[in-house]
């Protein structure tokens, strides 16, 4: 808004005070500025007084000009001020002139400045993240301040880091030691107007962030290797104490990638030395230098045998143990180390194995497995193996071919009288027989033989099936028996005659024989040459005659021995 006072101008000075300012430590502008183009601004809300002179030298005298209000030279004039921001003009036209017609010698100008410079701060091109009412900053850090004023212009700008006075500012901050800065800025217009006091918190972040690996799984330290599973997975953790981590890059499995917070498998690796090169960039792009973990990875599984000790009989199709019998299990492994061995029996049921273990005692076919995991989690793969299991030994017996006869546990047998063992095993089969006779040696695997001396003898044999089960001791009496049973014969009555054969009509013949070993089998009998018949009872005779019978009597093993027998009935 323009100010207009219609007076006579003779000689005009314009004398405007200087107020300053509480920077004690500063200069400061006045209050009033031509700029070279003549223009004359001053502050807003600074009183002004008119001077009459009648040069413009400004040595000349001037007296200023009082209003109605103050006409007494006792009285202090009184200032006028102008009515805000703007172009102001002091004019006394012609009274004909209308206001828009005022112009000439008559007119004069005047520019009050009621605005404050205005200061824009740039940061180099170095990054830079907020954190909370932080600036924090990475390489280079270059601040600069650009201060413009479209009205009386710029007088200076004023600067203060830390706990540093404040200076004028006159090229740009350069920030080159990693520390919390605190800036403190203003600037003034030629005319005093000031800025208020701007703050600005910088941080410099020059350090890089410091990466961490961590294997998951399984890891061990042989000799001057890390070796690890295939299972395991490798995690990266980042820390960055200002800017914060902004990635981590890695090279891995051939490839770069940028680590997602997902830990690193092993797949797709083969078993042998492996790098995972690393390192972190923080959100200000400090690099850390590359790291690198070296590893072993041992994806191998154990190789794993077994071994039957003790009783093992194999054919061509089945495997056989005995109860005593024993599987060993033993494994290595290339890299790690074997873990642990296991076995299964049953195949349902899982142990670890410590030392070789013995089959459920129970005739038949067993199956068992086996398996082994080394340090490093590798697992064989189970094996599965079928034996049939024999805790029988075999069945034995003797046998006779020819006469023989048992009785109060004894075997009676003739000189001719073959004599052979056998036995039978329903599982392994049998391996051998061993036999002795009358406390000799034990022979094994005998001919059929026979024994040449009458009397008595001790037969002690046993056989062994293929897994070495035996039987007991089992023990045979035989006795040789050569010798003829002894016939004998009576008549129920006397005889009629002393000294001869002769019985009465009805008499009976008892017939009789003994035998001391065998015992006896059979009497036979025939009467005056007639057929042989087999003696069951006492014979009666009906006829009155002289009769003639011949008796035969033989024992249980075939020794005989015959008579014949005269008498009359009368």
């Amino acid at each position: 808004m323009k100010w207009m006072i219609k007076v006579l101008i003779v000689t005009i000075s314009l004398i405007l005070p200087v107020l300053a300012f509480a920077d004690s430590h500063m200069k400061t502008p006045p209050n009033i500025y031509v700029n070279p183009e003549g223009k004359i601004f001053i502050k807003s809300k600074t009183p002004l007084y008119l001077r009459l002179s009648t040069s413009p030298d400004p040595w000349a005298p001037a007296y200023t000009l009082r209003n109605q209000d103050s006409l007494d030279v006792m009285d202090r004039p009184k200032p006028f001020y102008t009515e805000g921001h703007g172009q102001h003009s002091i004019v006394h036209p012609p009274d004909h002139q209308n206001i828009q017609e005022r112009k000439g010698p008559n007119l004069f100008y005047l520019h009050d400045d009621g605005r404050v410079p205005r200061i824009r701060l740039s940061v180099s091109k170095a990054p830079w993240v907020m954190n909370g009412k932080v600036n924090i900053y990475g390489k280079p850090v270059k601040i600069t301040l650009k201060i413009s004023d479209k009205d009386s212009g710029v007088f200076g700008g004023y600067t203060a880091l830390n706990s540093d006075s404040f200076t004028e500012y006159s090229k740009p901050l350069s920030l080159v030691d990693e520390m919390d800065f605190k800036l403190l800025f203003y600037a003034y217009d030629n005319v005093g107007n000031k800025t208020k006091e701007f703050q600005r918190l910088y941080s410099l972040d020059f350090t890089p962030p410091i990466t961490v690996f961590k294997v998951l799984g399984k890891q061990f330290i042989i000799g001057d290797e890390i070796v690890v599973g295939p299972m395991a997975r490798i995690a990266l953790k980042s820390r960055d104490l200002k800017a914060g981590v902004k990635q981590i890059r890695y090279r891995f499995k051939g490839k770069r990638g940028i680590y997602k917070n997902k830990p690193l498998d092993m797949k797709g690796l083969k078993d042998g030395p492996h790098n995972l090169v690393f390192a972190a960039e923080d959100r200000v792009l400090n690099m850390e230098a590359n790291q690198t973990f070296t590893f072993y990875l041992d994806s191998i599984p154990p190789e794993v045998m077994y071994d039957i000790l003790g009783d093992l009989y194999e054919t061509e199709k089945k495997t056989f143990v005995s109860g005593r019998s024993k599987v060993e299990v033993t494994a290595t492994d290339n890299k790690a180390g074997v873990g642990v061995i296991r076995y299964y029996l049953p195949l349902n049921k899982r142990h670890t194995y410590s030392a070789p273990f013995t089959f459920k005692a129970k005739n038949g076919p067993q199956d068992f497995a086996y398996g082994a995991i080394d340090r490093a989690g590798n697992a064989s793969r189970r094996t599965k193996v079928s034996v049939v299991v024999d805790v029988s030994p075999p069945k034995v017996k003797a046998a006779f071919k020819g006469e023989h006869y048992y009785s109060r546990k004894t075997h009676y047998i003739r000189k001719g009288t073959s004599i052979s063992l056998k036995a039978s095993d329903n599982l392994s089969g049998v391996q051998i027989i061993n036999f002795s006779l009358d406390d000799g040696t034990m022979t094994p695997d005998p001919e059929p033989f026979m024994i040449s001396v009458e009397g008595l003898h001790k037969m002690v044999f046993n056989a062994l099936d293929n897994v070495n089960n035996v039987t007991e001791d089992r023990m045979l009496q035989l006795f040789v028996d050569e010798s003829a049973p002894e016939i004998f014969h009576h008549f129920g009555v006397n005889s009629t005659v002393a000294g001869e054969e002769v019985y009465p009509l009805k008499s009976l013949l008892y017939l009789a024989a003994t035998d001391h070993e065998a015992g006896i089998r059979d009497i036979f009998y025939a009467i005056d040459g007639g057929k042989e018949k087999k003696y069951k009872g006492p014979l009666s005779f009906k006829n009155r005659r002289a009769y003639t019978i011949k008796i035969r009597s033989i024992d249980n093993i075939g020794n005989q021995s015959s008579e014949q027998i005269s008498f009359q009935i009368k």
